[in-house]
């Protein structure tokens, strides 16, 4: 998820002259050289990637090597701060995919933004932290893999993170339980310093309107229920990645190698057959044009993403045969599941003008605003650049009775879980074509955003060519099924219901003050449904195309993370979810690197 979207290029030059400051020496190997061989070598340094390596290097008998194609986070200033997410998309260390366009957003194409830095997407994300339901992971484990279900997983979800405790806040709905985190885990979990007053009237309306109540914690496997959310911040309100929370203080770790502007180009093989053994990796440094083998004594582990671990499992040899003749390479494995299977779930807002005290668009109306707020977080870590926007979220499961009457049959078998999102943001969210739904200069407003979280049409990933610097094709195939286009539509009228509660009047917010997207005028579904396919966003939490099932039932990994037809090689990211979390996907991906951690180790013995 990407928070408070730029609106106008004002503010676009406004950050370029504060915030995008360009370091220099980013290049690091934390002073070491570069060695002929690794025990492991872990293509990709983002979320799962720099946990998995600080867990393996606690030993110091196994070296592990670290590869990423992007830099430092800190490349881009804004990064750390919260405020600043909205300010990094479109930069160096933003992948920036483009999507062909999709028949199901009215030939929309998609810009999907990826960290592409050390600590990936967790270095330019919103900050959102959660976990899912419990019933959630044990569909995984009936799914045939064991130890997956929620009892199993809930430790690496608690090991991974610490709670910072409110400070100089209101701790209205900002409330956890201690008992669900740890007391040294890297991850630094807490709420911003500062939330708009409208925040919490959200959090009544939703409980008001019969959609979720009002609770304690969300990260207890219970999904069900609206407050403040988390958000990956230190005590000092500066944001917390994998970056910085695993790997910023173990670089100079003598059996750790990180690389950046490192280029994998495939995963180099030897043998046929079941005695088919990954032995390596070949490398291309951005920045010398020098081009390298690295063996890997164990393991090579792709912890690239969603889009890219498939991506460089084909141009490796390993995917769906058709698919991999039609770009000349050679089939190595034979996989039909490789890149199949994109899951992800979707935004898309009712927009209303408000009051200036609710609403973070006094910081794009005003440059002295938005100088004061950057000045205050610089001086004494308050104010707006603490948050992202809202953090504010609502998770509503459906009934039976709800499911039946949307003819939402096959989501009948998963009911103990969140199926909607409700989001407040304060702020014009998402940015739409200025030419449909045009925001005025010096007017506030907030979003109420509705979010899909059981989306039953599946996406996928193919290859442009055979290799890997052209990036992937991602379809994302949002709404195609019928499913997914009645529960929206569904949603969408609560998003009104939630606007209409009375608590949200004192806040100019309601019917009366103006709804400027859609507009009164979309009544029917059918206008509707058009008018999300029109403006839906991602949410950026594509999963699922390496999928962790058995092979015949769509596996590309099983319950090790294994690949399929490969020795010496697994998959360590977002892309190994069956079934894509009814939350945030970045806690459950720093769970997913703990548990594999915890895997190897166990396996090889350290």
């Amino acid at each position: 998820m990407m928070h408070l979207q730029i609106r106008y290029g004002s503010l676009v030059a406004l950050a370029l002259t504060s915030f995008l400051t360009i370091a220099s020496g980013d290049v690091s190997t934390g002073g070491q050289i570069i060695q002929s061989s690794y025990d492991f070598i872990i293509v990709g340094g983002g979320t799962a990637g720099l946990a998995l390596a600080a867990r393996l290097t606690e030993n110091s008998n196994q070296t592990v090597l670290v590869l990423e194609a992007g830099s430092k986070p800190g490349l881009i200033a804004a990064s750390k701060t919260p405020l600043g997410s909205a300010l990094v998309l479109g930069t160096q260390i933003d992948w920036g995919f483009v999507t062909p366009p999709q028949a199901s957003l009215n030939g929309r194409t998609i810009t999907y933004h990826r960290g592409r830095c050390l600590g990936g997407s967790s270095s330019v994300n919103g900050l959102a932290y959660g976990r899912g339901s419990a019933s959630l992971y044990d569909l995984w484990e009936t799914m045939g893999n064991p130890g997956w279900g929620w009892k199993d997983v809930f430790p690496y979800f608690k090991k991974s993170t610490t709670f910072s405790s409110p400070s100089r806040t209101n701790e209205s709905y900002r409330t956890f339980d201690p008992s669900g985190y740890s007391s040294n885990g890297p991850v630094q979990v807490g709420y911003p310093d500062y939330s708009t007053p409208a925040s919490f009237s959200f959090i009544e309306a939703v409980a008001g309107v019969g959609l979720a109540p009002i609770v304690n914690d969300l990260n207890l496997g219970d999904n069900i229920g609206v407050k403040q959310e988390p958000l990956t911040l230190d005590p000092t309100y500066a944001r917390s990645s994998s970056y910085t929370s695993y790997a910023e203080n173990i670089q100079n770790r003598t059996n750790l190698g990180i690389l950046t502007y490192a280029t994998v180009s495939q995963v180099v093989t030897n043998g046929t057959g079941d005695e088919l053994r990954a032995i390596g990796v070949a490398v291309t440094h951005q920045t010398t044009g020098s081009v390298m083998f690295v063996a890997a004594n164990k393991e090579v582990i792709l912890s690239a993403g969603t889009f890219q671990s498939p991506q460089l499992l084909m141009v490796s040899g390993i995917g769906p045969t058709d698919e991999l003749a039609r770009n000349g390479i050679e089939a190595k494995v034979g996989n039909p599941n490789v890149g199949q299977n994109l899951q992800d779930h979707t935004y898309f807002s009712v927009i209303v003008r408000s009051q200036p005290s609710t609403s973070l668009d006094s910081l794009v109306n005003s440059f002295p605003a938005f100088l004061a707020a950057q000045a205050e977080y610089a001086e004494n870590r308050t104010g707006p650049f603490t948050s992202p926007g809202g953090a504010t979220y609502g998770f509503q499961k459906l009934s039976i009775d709800e499911l039946s009457s949307l003819n939402a049959i096959e989501l009948m078998n998963r009911t103990e879980q969140a199926h909607i999102e409700y989001y407040y943001e304060a702020a014009y969210y998402p940015s739409f074509p200025v030419e449909q739904y045009p925001p005025r200069s010096n007017e506030s407003y907030i979003s109420i955003t509705a979010g899909l979280l059981a989306p039953v049409s599946r996406g996928s990933v193919t290859l442009q060519s055979n290799g890997i610097m052209d990036a992937p094709v991602i379809d994302l195939n949002y709404f195609q099924e019928e499913t997914d286009q009645k529960i929206a539509v569904y949603a969408f009228k609560q998003l009104r219901k939630i606007l209409a509660y009375p608590n949200l009047a004192k806040w100019g917010i309601g019917p009366d003050n103006g709804e400027v997207a859609p507009g009164v005028a979309v009544q029917s579904d059918e206008d509707i449904l058009n008018y999300i396919r029109n403006t839906a966003i991602p949410v950026w939490h594509a999963s699922g195309t390496c999928a962790m099932k058995p092979r015949a039932d769509g596996g590309v990994v099983d319950s090790s993370l294994k690949v399929y037809g490969v020795q010496g090689l697994r998959v360590v990211d977002a892309s190994i979810m069956p079934v894509v979390p009814d939350q945030h996907t970045q806690g459950p991906v720093y769970m997913v690197a703990e548990k594999a951690a915890n895997l190897i180790r166990s396996e090889y013995g350290f």
